[in-house]
């Protein structure tokens, strides 16, 4: 007996030091979410940057929004599903957003796509030192796109794989497609108001601001009717973003000088639509050290989706794709869930092996 009762106490206190290891292992691999809304030294501008993420183990995505001007760290509610599986990055690039609300148009600075390219590079490089990640992911929204085909051809150390929606890819072209795509579609609707906006400007390129607004007005929802896809699309991110920011929510930069964010966004535009016009995509080289790939509306006039297909055919990268989103136009981004999936699916294995480690931010 006394024998007996020695091994069962043995056995006892193994299976209690295994039961405390095996919780303190699960507790160590519970995830830790992040959280923050703060302004980063950018090139010696102060610019809003948030960081969001269910888990800092997962791999970064640095999202890299349109216009320019047209910020989107503040439709945080439209990307929570993406903070299960990312940790996601957005940051208010100049003339834009928390960083146009504190510079102000006086201390914006240039506002040209060298500049813009040499702050998303920046941001890049905080990032990954922030979060002890070796390499994140960038996903360019249309103009954001511009900035990431930069970071790809440029900095491939800091970048695990490309993602486009909306993608520029040749300016001249583009524009002048866009233009005959949507004077085209105006004509077979017989919206004759929108056909005589479109003669009257005439087709690109375009001197007079008027001119290129009237264009891109008829390339995107609502003057480009929405498929009904895109306009479920559209209503379903509408309602998650009409609720009022929470009170604590870091997301929201708090404190700033109240600006007229419409006459920025507007004057932002002014300031890069004729450089955003001409660019070329190629002039960045056609050989990529990283994935890259493309996630298009099937629909997109803005940005033609033929001239996307024609440039994934031509590029060089260790992997590449271009994948069709049904029903969507321009706005291909509204269509998060399934950008999330195709996010999962295509990019995420990639990435995992460039995820932060266990430290905590710095």
């Amino acid at each position: 007996m006394p024998v007996l009762s020695r091994r069962a106490a043995l056995r006892g206190a193994m299976a209690a030091a295994c039961a405390l290891t095996a919780g303190r292992l699960a507790q160590a691999a519970e995830p830790e979410a992040i959280d923050e809304g703060l302004f980063v030294d950018i090139n010696g501008q102060p610019q809003w940057v948030t960081v969001r993420g269910r888990d800092r183990r997962n791999p970064v995505l640095l999202l890299l929004h349109g216009g320019p001007g047209i910020a989107m760290s503040n439709q945080a509610p439209l990307f929570a599903d993406w903070e299960r599986d990312f940790t996601l990055v957005q940051w208010d690039q100049p003339g834009g957003g928390a960083t146009f609300a504190r510079n102000g148009p006086d201390g914006t600075g240039p506002l040209t796509i060298p500049r813009f390219a040499a702050d998303a590079i920046a941001v890049a490089e905080w990032a990954t030192g922030h979060l002890h990640a070796a390499k994140l992911v960038v996903m360019g929204v249309s103009w954001g796109t511009i900035l990431g085909l930069h970071l790809a051809a440029r900095r491939p150390d800091l970048v695990a794989a490309y993602v486009g929606t909306g993608q520029i890819v040749d300016g001249p072209r583009g524009a002048k497609l866009g233009y005959d795509l949507a004077l085209e579609a105006a004509r077979k609707r017989g919206d004759s108001a929108a056909v005589a906006e479109l003669e009257k400007a005439g087709p690109p390129p375009y001197t007079r601001f008027e001119d290129f607004i009237t264009r891109q007005k008829y390339v995107n929802p609502p003057g480009q009717p929405s498929s009904t896809a895109e306009k479920a699309a559209i209503a379903e991110a509408g309602k998650l973003l009409a609720a009022p920011a929470p009170t604590d929510a870091r997301w929201v930069a708090r404190g700033l000088p109240q600006r007229d964010a419409v006459q920025g966004f507007l004057n932002t535009q002014r300031s890069t639509f004729q450089e955003t016009a001409a660019f070329q995509a190629d002039s960045l080289g056609l050989t990529f050290k990283v994935p890259m790939f493309f996630f298009q509306g099937e629909d997109d006039l803005n940005t033609p989706t033929p001239l996307v297909r024609e440039y994934e055919a031509r590029i060089r990268a260790p992997r590449k794709a271009l994948v069709l989103i049904p029903g969507a136009g321009h706005l291909a981004i509204v269509f998060h869930e399934q950008l999330l999936q195709l996010l999962d699916t295509r990019v995420r294995p990639l990435a995992l092996a460039s995820a932060p480690s266990d430290r905590r931010p710095t």
